[in-house]
């Protein structure tokens, strides 16, 4: 009983320690990242999808609103919008929408949401929720490189890891997918200016 009592202990000492240096990666990180009301940025798509040998690429822009949510503009090779809020996510394609999924009725939504918004927006406090954190972040200069590995069954049925670097910004997201696809997502032009958004960009949010 009392090497048990011993062995409990320490396990419980080793999963303390994780925590500590889990959350003072994310802290570390979280220093260097812009913390800006509106982000905007370029993005290019490669998906590696198994039985294929090249990947799909897309290319296009970005904007993530802390207070509304995350606009995804897909310009090549087809035009297309996504947008993600806390409460739903709906697809346009041509001026139609393509397909609109309402967290109300699907509780995945805002899980979904949660995790597209913290990649994005480098909001490690919603990861640390979801994923268990591995990485560095070096204290001569700004880079960071960051692994998350699902806490959740659930996502781990959707996905076997995620690995993100950066600087000041997001620049690039890779997601290994739990059926061998792959997506590697890189970002560049970053800029939180202006600080709001656009009547354009209001207006895609309203749509």
């Amino acid at each position: 009983m009392k090497r048990r009592a011993i062995l409990l202990l320490t396990a419980a000492l080793g999963l303390a320690g994780s925590a500590h240096a889990a959350t003072d990666l994310a802290a570390a990180i979280k220093q260097r990242l812009v913390q800006a009301p509106v982000l905007r940025g370029e993005f290019e798509q490669s998906k590696q999808v198994q039985g294929f040998a090249k990947p799909l690429v897309s290319r296009g822009s970005f904007v993530v609103a802390r207070q509304r949510g995350v606009l995804w503009l897909t310009k090549t090779p087809f035009a297309s919008q996504l947008r993600l809020t806390r409460d739903e996510i709906v697809a346009t394609q041509n001026g139609a929408v393509a397909f609109r999924l309402d967290a109300g009725k699907e509780p995945s939504v805002r899980v979904i949401n949660g995790l597209m918004f913290s990649l994005l927006n480098g909001d490690l406090g919603g990861l640390s929720e979801l994923f268990k954190l591995e990485g560095t972040a070096d204290a001569g200069n700004k880079g960071w490189q960051l692994a998350l590995t699902p806490r959740q069954s659930a996502l781990a049925k959707l996905m076997t890891s995620i690995e993100l670097s950066g600087d000041s910004y997001v620049r690039s997201i890779r997601i290994d997918e739990a059926n061998g696809d792959r997506t590697v997502i890189r970002f560049s032009g970053q800029t939180s200016e202006p600080a709001k958004l656009s009547a354009e960009e209001a207006g895609r949010f309203d749509q």
